[in-house]
């Protein structure tokens, strides 16, 4: 092999884990290369700087300073990224609903009736003898139905494929299998999606709200893994690190002068969904992308993920 290990390569977490099971290519160019796009994502930054207002909020709890404080926490991480002339292409994921959505969020839920036990929780699981997977947990809490993880999830609209895609979700079972490694069984409940649907409601000249116009909306979604569903969730998780360990055997025989490369395969049903593959074009293009991974190209930077930097910021760290 032509390209220098990096050591984030044996480190796994979820979200690494889903983009492999999704396309391995895609998997190849951007956690093995490290090719990360060097616009920022709208998607993941908002949904960032939205963990930052809830972490405070979760910290603090639910008080008049307290949505001030999230706000703030909000606005200092959202606009380092996005300046205010970019507002009007980023809408609806802007500060003016989270302006509006966080007095909302805590007027929703000022009932809720459970403790919070710990809030920022990262760390590992074994998923084998010698395997773990790191994780990074919202909130855990507990109330009358048990011990269950309240995470945190930002998207355009609330649908039944937003409701669906939770119910197999590797990570959703990363979090299942960390609660029943930290309490006992019968307490742990599983996992609530915290979802905020962000949107700015429209108004006539006179006042009144267009028709089909809507505002923030959230939803809450409980996912709960049986300990039998758990076991087929273990044998999955396992089944595909297998296969990117053997796709690192291949990568370490393959060579730049190979035609083609005979590992990281391509998922080609994969290359439109959510919008385009940012990698499309030099799939389409390069047989064997060792020839070309002298460095990124333009639009791109050399940036690798270590899912261990989520422990250096956690309010409470645990290997498990």
């Amino acid at each position: 092999m032509d390209l220098e290990p990096q050591e984030t390569w044996q480190v796994q977490d979820s979200t690494k884990l889903q983009k492999y099971m999704e396309c391995q290519r895609r998997y190849f160019y951007e956690y093995v290369l490290g090719w990360q796009p060097e616009q920022p994502s709208i998607h993941l930054e908002f949904g960032s700087a939205w963990h930052l207002a809830m972490e405070v909020l979760y910290t603090q709890g639910f008080s008049a300073g307290s949505i001030v404080d999230a706000y703030e926490a909000f606005e200092t991480y959202y606009r380092g990224v996005f300046p205010p002339e970019m507002d009007a292409v980023n809408n609806p994921k802007i500060p003016e609903n989270v302006f509006r959505g966080l007095p909302q969020y805590c007027a929703l839920y000022a009932r809720d009736d459970f403790t919070v036990h710990h809030v920022e929780v990262a760390g590992s699981v074994m998923v084998s003898r010698d395997r773990k997977l790191y994780f990074l947990m919202d909130v855990i809490c507990e109330g009358e139905q048990g011990v269950f993880s309240l995470e945190h999830k930002t998207s355009g609209r609330f649908s039944t494929s937003w409701v669906a895609q939770w119910r197999q979700k590797t990570q959703i079972g990363t979090y299942s299998h960390a609660l029943y490694c930290l309490f006992p069984q019968p307490s742990v409940f599983g996992v609530v999606i915290n979802g905020f649907f962000p949107a700015t409601p429209r108004f006539k000249q006179d006042g009144e709200l267009y028709a089909n116009s809507r505002g923030n909306d959230f939803q809450r979604l409980p996912v709960r893994r049986s300990l039998d569903s758990m076991e087929g969730w273990l044998q999955n998780v396992n089944f595909w690190l297998d296969q990117m360990d053997a796709d690192f055997i291949l990568l370490d025989e393959a060579r730049e002068e190979d035609h083609t490369l005979n590992c990281f395969h391509k998922n080609t049903e994969m290359c439109s969904n959510y919008g385009q593959c940012p990698y499309l074009d030099y799939c389409t293009s390069w047989h064997n992308p060792l020839q070309h991974a002298g460095a990124p190209p333009v639009s791109f930077v050399e940036r690798h993920w270590d899912p261990r930097r989520n422990m250096e910021r956690a309010g409470k760290v645990v290997e498990l």
